[in-house]
This record gives C-alpha cells, structure tokens and sequence, in this order.
C-alpha cells in the first residue's frame, strides 16, 4: 500500500512536470512557430523577386524579338544562384533543388519537405509562357535549433523535477510527520500505554487534530480507570460477601454437626443452638441488607411530603435497646420515610456499637433553607482518619472482630449512602479517634406549592 508521503511526492511532482512540459513547450514552439513565419515571409518575398525578375526578362526579350526559348529562362534563373527548377509545361527544363520534385507545383504553392537529413520550403509560381518556377530555401536550421531547444529543455525540465522531487520528498516528510506521531500514539495507547500524549504545535489543522485525540485519550484513560476501579470494588466486594457468608456459614455447620454426631449435655446443645440461631440470624440480617441495597440500584422510587416530626417516636421505637435523643423541632422533606426511617436506624445503630454501653446517640436536625441536615452523633471510640474514606463502602469494616461480635455487616453505611443518593441528598462522615463520630445526612426540603 502506498503511503500518503508517497501519494504527496508522485501527485506534486506530475502535477509540476505537466504544468512545467505543456508551458515550456507552448513557449518553445510558439516561439518556433513566430521565428518560421519569419523566415518563410522572407524566403517568400524572395521567391517573388526571382520570379519577377525572370518574367521581366522574358518579356523584355519578347519585346526586341529575342530568343525566348527554356534554356534562355534558365540561365536567367540560374543567375540568382538560388536552389530552383525550372517547367515549361510539363518538361522539366532544369533543376537544381536538393528534393525530388517530379511534377510542377502548383501555382501559389508552399510546402515543406525533408530529404537527406534536411528540410526545405518550396515556393511555386506560375509565369507567362507556360512556365512555372520552384525554389528551394534551406529550413534545415531553423528546425536544428528548434530541437536542440527542445532538448535543453528536456534536460533543465528533468533537473527541476528531481529538485522538486527532493524538496517534495522532505516537505512531505515534515508534513506527514505529526500523522506518524499520532499512528505511534495510538498504537502505544491500543498496546496499554494509556498515559501517552501527543502535544504536537503545529499552528494548523494538525495541532487541533493533535488536541482533540489528547483529549480522546484522556476520556480513555479515565473510563478505563473508572472500570478498574469499578471492576476492584466487584472483586472486593465478591471476596468480602463470600468471606461474610463462610464465617457464619462454618460456625452453623460445626455446630449443626456436633448436634447431630455428639451426644452432649443439655446446656452444650443450648450453647450450640444459641451459635446456630445467632449466626443465622446475621446471614439474614445480612441478606435483608444486601437486598435492599441491590434493590435501590434499579427501583425507581416515588418520593413524597415526609414530615420528620412523625419519624422520631418511630425512630425510637425501631431502636429500644439504644438511649437516644432526637430532636423536638421537624422539616418536611421530599422522600420515603420508610426508607428515611431504615436510614437514621442503621446510622442509630452503627452510633451504639461504637459508644459505651449506656451511651445516649443524638439525633440532630439543622435547617438550611432549601434543605434539611439530620446529624447522628456519638462519643464513642471514633474512626481513624485514613480509614473515613472506604468506611461507606460495602462489607468494610474497621474492627471487624468487634463488628462481627455486634451482629454487624459492614453494609449499613454503604445502604445509608445509597439512600441518601436515591433521595438527592449527600452523606458526610466527620469523626476522631477517641471523641466520637458525626455521620450528616442532608435531604432536599418539600417544595411548596
């Protein structure tokens, strides 16, 4: 396949070789052509003067009752020293002109002829008497001149288009040279290099070109980034849920096995039956969470006036065993309360497993104009600082030896996110070791009609 340089190279030079021939040769044999026009006008009006001069002749010799025969005629002519031949009728009286002529010419005849290498212009006239005379004049420089012309020409046009070639040659090569760059980028890119950039500067067409594959490459990278990441958290998030059902899941099938094979002591089986219920109940836990979660992923909600001054005694309700303090003032916002509801009692009971026994969780509620924040606050043992990041994300667990003792998952902020996301709103985790932790929800208010 033919490169683009190429095409460049054999498209300019045609081009140029066909421009530069025709004009050259439009030059060449116009001027031949004036330069012949020239000399036959010249070699014509000579021929004229022959002419007259021997039919002046014949007459005068007519006129004093001379000899007026052929040979007379042709001496006469012969006087001009000029190539010529002589008819009188249809006999060849004389001829000295370097072409054969077997016939008389025509009267008012010119016509080129080559012969020997030469070319002549022949004139034919007739005269009185029945005799015609043709002269020969030597064209055989004029045309000698004409194609040595043409040959340096040929030459100087075979000079200019290798230089033009060269030069068309290294312009193309230039010019090509940022789609080389861009080839080699986008090949590196395909090979996985998704860091690589072409900057190139040309100040045209290609610089935008240039600029528009950067940003392309950079759209790339960055979904190629995003799947990674998104494919890690898949594979984190698989490896966590498989590791959440297998601790469970072994103790259920020791326990189960030792009731079935063992004969133990009553109170061995109600510590086994206890394990067994116990464990069971955090797969279901577990499972309830992991569907809701899911469930909010692909249900299209339909959010309503939800006055927040309902949801406290419900609150306290779905959370008896926690001492909590909730706010006297409420907001309406635009939400689910079921799901509202669900939201502050993970928030609530994440805040207990985290605080001394005995510990009051607040519940605060902070107008902000166009929305509400609802804050979860606790004086428990904290969360260090480098962990606040991924505390949101599923089965992640700081402690997970005290969060496994608790009953906990690890899904309850990543559920609490994900509701405050179907609602419009953001969740803020703000918390230090050893004070406590303030987890903020904040929730578009109800518009007024």
């Amino acid at each position: 396949m033919m490169k683009f340089a190429h095409k460049m190279i054999c498209l300019l030079v045609l081009v140029l070789s066909a421009s530069f021939g025709l004009g050259g040769c439009w030059l060449l044999y116009s001027d031949f052509a004036v330069q012949r026009r020239t000399v036959l006008t010249a070699d014509a009006a000579l021929h004229s003067q022959i002419c007259t001069d021997v039919q002046t002749d014949l007459l005068d010799r007519q006129r004093r009752g001379l000899e007026m025969g052929g040979a007379v005629a042709a001496a006469r002519l012969a006087l001009h020293q000029q190539p010529a031949a002589l008819w009188q009728g249809e006999e060849l009286v004389s001829s000295n002109i370097p072409v054969d002529v077997n016939a008389p010419l025509a009267d008012g005849t010119m016509t080129t002829v080559r012969s020997g290498g030469g070319t002549y212009a022949l004139f034919a006239s007739e005269l009185q008497g029945g005799y015609r005379i043709v002269t020969a004049y030597d064209l055989t420089a004029l045309y000698t001149s004409r194609n040595a012309a043409v040959r340096r020409f040929l030459g100087l046009e075979a000079v200019v288009l290798a230089a033009a070639a060269l030069v068309t040659a290294l312009l193309a090569r230039q010019m090509t040279r940022p789609l080389q760059i861009l080839r080699a980028a986008s090949a590196e890119i395909a090979g996985g290099d998704y860091d690589r950039r072409t900057a190139l500067h040309t100040g045209d067409e290609l610089e935008n070109v240039s600029q528009s594959f950067d940003k392309m490459a950079d759209a790339v990278q960055e979904k190629i980034a995003d799947l990674q990441v998104d494919v890690q958290r898949r594979e984190d998030f698989m490896g966590a849920f498989a590791h959440e059902l297998k601790t469970p899941m072994t103790s259920i099938i020791g326990y189960a096995d030792m009731l079935r094979t063992l004969q133990i002591d009553p109170a061995e089986q109600h510590e086994a039956a206890g394990a067994i219920y116990h464990e069971s109940r955090r797969l279901e836990a577990l499972s309830y969470k992991l569907l809701s979660l899911l469930s909010l992923s692909d249900e299209r909600l339909e959010l309503a006036p939800v006055d927040l001054t309902d949801l406290w005694p419900r609150l306290r309700m779905a959370c008896p065993q926690v001492p909590l303090l909730t706010p006297q003032a409420g907001a309406v916002v635009h939400g689910d309360a079921d799901l509202l509801l669900d939201l502050l009692c993970n928030l609530v009971q994440n805040a207990a497993k985290a605080s001394p026994a005995g510990m009051p969780v607040t519940v605060l509620l902070a107008d902000a104009g166009d929305t509400v924040a609802l804050t979860v606050q606790d004086h428990g043992c904290g969360i260090p600082a480098d962990k606040l990041a991924r505390v949101t994300e599923p089965f992640y667990m700081v402690d997970k030896s005290r969060a496994r003792k608790q009953g906990g998952s690890g899904m309850g902020l990543a559920l609490c996110q994900r509701i405050a996301a179907v609602h419009g709103g953001t969740l803020q985790i703000s918390s230090q070791v050893g004070v406590g932790t303030a987890v903020t929800v904040t929730l578009p208010k109800e518009v007024q009609p």
